[in-house]
């Protein structure tokens, strides 16, 4: 299941998403099919605990463009998205080229795919808030998100291949509620 423009709206209001500039990167940008883009390229501002379009990093922005090598690769241009509202220094970044989101740590610096396609993100983000706009607790809350992550292993499995992934850690500590 993809989420659609309608329900992103349902769910976060239109004043609780921004919308990628796609503009302002065609130099830069891949292919941006629908099985890649978001519909209309819509972002939520915030989703608790996971997501905010806020971007408290001195020198960065939410949409900055950020050159980045790692190894022996030539340089990749990633767009930054927002960041984790836990942790400022935690940055995801839409990988310019591929398409795929990832997770910049500053601090480390380390880097973390954490889904394959922007469309992936926005649909992980749109099913963990709902599970969190209707949240029963406990074991009920447990259950759910046990089933949202199996539904979301349809939509990009390789953001949970790694135990110690984003996504692989946030489905853990939601199903470890028991109580």
């Amino acid at each position: 299941m993809t989420a659609t423009h309608e329900e992103l709206t349902a769910l976060w209001g239109a004043d609780g998403m921004i919308y990628f500039p796609v503009d302002r990167f065609d130099d830069v940008l891949g292919p941006l099919t629908p099985e890649v883009f978001p519909p209309f390229g819509a972002i939520p501002v915030d989703v608790p605990i996971l997501f905010t379009v806020d971007v408290d990093v001195s020198g960065m922005e939410l949409f900055s463009k950020l050159k980045i090598e790692i190894g022996e690769a030539s340089p990749r241009i990633h767009i930054v998205l927002g960041s984790s509202p836990e942790d400022p220094q935690l940055l995801f970044c839409l990988d310019a080229l591929t398409g795929a989101v990832v997770l910049l740590d500053l601090e480390t610096p380390n880097f973390e795919t954490v889904n394959a396609t922007f469309a992936a993100f926005v649909e992980f983000l749109y099913r963990l808030g709902q599970l969190i706009a209707t949240d029963p607790g406990g074991r009920a809350r447990a259950a759910r998100a046990a089933a949202i992550r199996e539904e979301l292993m349809g939509v990009d499995s390789s953001a949970f291949a790694d135990p110690k992934s984003w996504w692989s850690v946030a489905f853990d500590q939601l199903e470890s509620t028991s109580g």
